[in-house]
């Protein structure tokens, strides 16, 4: 609601030149009512007056519908009708520094996760940048097989990511002992040194590069680790396994009190167990695209756990327990691969995160390959697998993230 209110004078000024057009984008939003919208079309009534009128309608409304208006002003297809907006969502006029959020809502008028009405509200996602993308990429092991692949799905998350407006560093091959160091430091993010001795490289122009200075958090956080496993939880590149549990606690409510109420997304590229996984037939054939026979596995299985301090949490994992996750070595893993995708497709669409987690569940459910599988007698052969992802979450609000105000390439 603080920025439509700071920025109500030079909204007022910005969208009555395209009145009519705004009106039609906010009632398809459904952000105003059938009713409101033939309320505000005023015959005779100046574009200033109907803009002015539903600036305090969309206000009058909540923190909840605020938000909404300030996603909606941000889509590219509004940018670039009013590209004046870019002066408040740029920070070019109001706030020359990139770094500071413009607030969607005010703290005052805002209970903690749901309104007094029992409406869900958003999480604010207006800091520059978003937030910081970590990815823990163990591709080379002591003794465990070569992850051949995971580097495409390392590049592909750091594309998309840092088009969505995260920055996005990357650790490379860490074991058990190294992974929760890693994690406590970008926690903490207390000195750059820190960083540097965990091998931090930055995602700039293209290419994983040195970190020159220190991350800070923003509106939310991003985890994605790709790596092998066994039963008991994730690998490092020692073998030694590292459970769930050790990798969300250094962002929980007691240990880094700058993400509280803040969204914490783990995306976990992993398998769950030894298990193939199956097809089951269905009255309508889904759609094959195509049999995958370059195929590898992360075999193992995140451990169970229960989230007392661990509010706004979302753990995405690459197969349901007991299963094995695929990985092609040529063009990445199936579950990675489809984020990428998905989050492609969200970036200007603002979809919610339900809907994207829905659609890569979708998309992998409908891949199929031919996996080269040792038998009993030590025979080789090539058994059919499929997959399916699971999510679990404590997300308190609605996650969306803002489409892009301008295009850059993935």
């Amino acid at each position: 609601m603080q920025t439509l209110r700071k920025n109500k004078t030079l909204l007022t000024e910005i969208l009555s030149e395209e009145c009519s057009f705004i009106l039609q984008h906010v009632q398809q939003e459904e952000i105003v009512t059938n009713r409101d919208y033939n309320n505000l079309k005023i015959p005779n009534q100046s574009n200033e007056k109907t803009v002015i009128n539903l600036l305090d309608k969309v206000m009058n409304k909540g923190n909840t519908k605020c938000c909404e208006l300030v996603n909606l002003l941000q889509k590219p297809h509004i940018i670039k009708q009013c590209p004046r907006l870019e002066e408040i969502f740029n920070n070019h006029t109001f706030n020359p520094a990139p770094t500071v959020p413009i607030p969607c809502t005010d703290t005052s008028d805002l209970e903690k996760g749901v309104t007094s009405g029992d409406e869900v509200s958003l999480y604010e996602m207006t800091s520059v940048p978003r937030g910081l993308c970590l990815i823990i990429n163990n591709e080379i092991f002591d003794k465990l097989g070569k992850r051949t692949g995971s580097n495409k799905d390392a590049v592909d998350l750091a594309n998309i990511f840092s088009r969505m407006k995260f920055r996005v560093v990357m650790c490379k091959d860490k074991t058990a002992v190294e992974i929760p160091i890693v994690l406590k430091v970008f926690s903490e993010l207390k000195q750059l040194s820190d960083l540097q001795q965990c091998g931090a490289k930055e995602w700039v122009g293209g290419q994983f590069t040195d970190l020159k200075d220190l991350p800070k958090h923003g509106d939310a956080f991003v985890c994605c680790i790709l790596s092998h496993g066994i039963k008991e939880g994730v690998c490092g590149t020692d073998g030694t396994v590292v459970p769930t549990i050790d990798m969300l606690s250094p962002f929980n409510g007691t240990n880094c009190s700058i993400l509280v109420e803040k969204p914490k997304l783990f995306f976990i590229q992993a398998c769950r167990g030894k298990d193939v996984q199956p097809g089951v037939p269905v009255n309508k054939k889904p759609k094959v695209e195509g049999t995958d026979r370059e195929l590898d596995t992360d075999d193992g299985q995140v451990q169970d756990y229960t989230l007392p301090l661990y509010s706004d949490y979302l753990v995405f994992m690459a197969n349901v327990e007991q299963y094995i996750s695929i990985r092609n070595v040529n063009t990445g893993s199936w579950f990675i691969q489809s984020l990428c995708g998905q989050f492609e497709k969200s970036c200007t669409r603002g979809k919610n995160i339900y809907e994207i987690l829905t659609g890569v569940k979708a998309v992998v459910s409908k891949k199929i390959g031919d996996l080269r599988i040792k038998d009993a007698n030590g025979d080789y052969g090539y058994e059919v697998v499929k997959q399916s992802p699971d999510s679990r979450d404590t997300l308190t609000k609605i996650l969306i993230f803002p489409a892009e105000t301008t295009h850059s390439s993935c």
